[in-house]
């Protein structure tokens, strides 16, 4: 078996410089795309948003009295739609990791101990995610239709005002995110704490305790934040187990991460005492979260479908049916939504070898005289984890921009820029998180059990 010294053990992330300028640049680049897609958005036709810009206005929003006026709306309003969109991105990955912690901890699980510095630091994107959302509490009556002037004229809406009021949501996400916050940054303190102590044993206790509390927490409070943050753009519809679809998008993709930043940390010499049992079990997770994933759309779309009641059938209406004056121009992103998050993962990640593979390449070779060739990639986890990051963008843009936005504005460079932007400080955040403590928590009761995991030979 493979032994590894406490050197090895106690190694923390150097942060250099090259990966410095990577987040900075990307921050950089974002933030000049942002300011450029602002600058051609404002410059283009009040026309250039076509009958569905004024379909969605009238329908979700007050109809402005002039093309200017409904001009800038759309700009302000695609602007904070992506704020929101983007925002939502990267804290349900954070949200993913802290599940990752608890749900482990309450379980005694032992074989992600060896990673579990991993979810720590990307939990400590936390602040900044709740200050990205906390910044759109001023705006709230731009882009949620329960918030606009005169919105309780709709009994509807009325009917919900008790909670649906902005008082209370305000009031109820600062208490989410505060224990959340509150509750991972402890946490994860308890955890670097214990690599100074001779016995881990009493504060891996506690750090049990306050994981089962932090859970039940979670379960309640994650499906109320999904519902606030996200449902509620369209206060006309229903769904039981909207918070449920959300919550396995957010497994997705905070797995895939995960095993992103662990390969990455593997590849630069770090964490050498993680194996292809590790790999294979978080890729085991993505693949068991993507079916979950798939289940749940489906059964939240048939229970919809075959109801036919038209307060819930209006959501799917203006999202894949062309010619009916609901459309807002989302077919293509509604077909492929379940190809991109199901049916693509399902089948690269189906094999054992997929999931422990980073990248499979297959050569190919041009008989230009040179007789040089060159390697695209064929498989492994890393290539379809990319289009499964994705597609938790996708997804969540599907959700997003109907209800927010209104029309479909398209990807262009408004949302390219808000996405390079937050990557940048997300990326910052967990790699500068790294070097904050060591990679492996040294006196945790089961690093051993970890080190020496294994899932049996391929």
């Amino acid at each position: 078996m493979a032994h590894f010294t406490p050197e090895q053990l106690t190694q923390r992330f150097v942060f250099e410089n090259r990966y410095r300028n990577i987040a900075f640049g990307l921050i950089g680049i974002g933030l000049v795309l942002l300011l450029a897609g602002i600058f051609f958005a404002s410059q283009s036709e009040p026309s250039s948003t076509g009958g569905h810009a004024v379909a969605a206005e009238s329908s979700i929003h007050t109809v402005a009295d002039t093309h200017g006026e409904e001009h800038a709306k759309g700009i302000g309003n695609r602007i904070l739609s992506n704020l929101l969109l983007s925002s939502l991105y990267f804290f349900t990955i954070t949200m993913g990791a802290v599940f990752f912690l608890v749900i482990h901890r309450v379980g005694n699980a032992g074989w992600q101990t060896a990673i579990r510095r991993v979810p720590e630091a990307i939990s400590s994107y936390l602040p900044i995610g709740v200050i990205s959302l906390s910044a759109i509490f001023f705006f709230l009556n731009h882009i949620f239709e329960w918030a606009h002037h005169g919105a309780l004229d709709d009994p509807l809406i009325a009917a919900k005002s008790a909670y649906l009021n902005e008082t209370f949501f305000i009031i109820r996400n600062l208490i989410f995110f505060g224990v959340w916050a509150g509750g991972a940054w402890y946490l994860r303190k308890l955890s670097i704490q214990q690599d100074g102590e001779s016995d881990g044993v009493p504060l891996f206790r506690r750090i049990g305790t306050i994981s089962a509390i932090y859970l039940i927490f979670y379960g309640i409070s994650y499906c109320l934040f999904a519902v606030d943050w996200i449902k509620s753009l369209e206060p006309h519809w229903f769904s039981t187990i909207f918070g449920i679809y959300v919550f396995a998008g957010t497994m997705v993709s905070s797995l895939v991460t995960m095993y992103f930043i662990t390969a990455f940390l593997k590849k630069q010499g770090y964490m050498q005492w993680v194996n292809d049992a590790h790999f294979h079990d978080i890729g085991k997770y993505a693949f068991g979260f993507t079916v979950f994933w798939g289940y749940i759309w489906v059964a939240q779309y048939l229970l919809i479908w075959y109801s036919n009641i038209p307060e819930e059938g209006i959501y799917y209406v203006k999202r894949y049916r062309v010619g009916d004056h609901e459309y807002l121009g989302y077919a293509m992103f509604f077909y492929t939504n379940v190809i991109i998050n199901f049916l693509l993962p399902f089948v690269a990640l189906m094999t054992r070898n997929a999931k422990r593979t980073w990248v499979a390449w297959s050569s190919f070779r041009i008989n230009l005289g040179s007789g040089e060739g060159f390697r695209i990639p064929l498989g492994g986890f890393i290539p379809i984890g990319i289009l499964m990051l994705y597609g938790h963008w996708h997804d969540l843009y599907l959700m997003v921009m109907p209800g927010a936005m209104g029309y479909n504005p398209g990807i262009g460079l408004v949302e390219v820029g808000f996405f390079l932007t937050f990557l940048g400080i997300f990326i910052y955040a967990v790699l500068n998180a790294l070097t904050k403590a060591n990679l492996a928590p040294v006196n945790h009761p089961y690093l051993e059990e970890s080190i020496h995991h294994t899932t049996g030979p391929v």
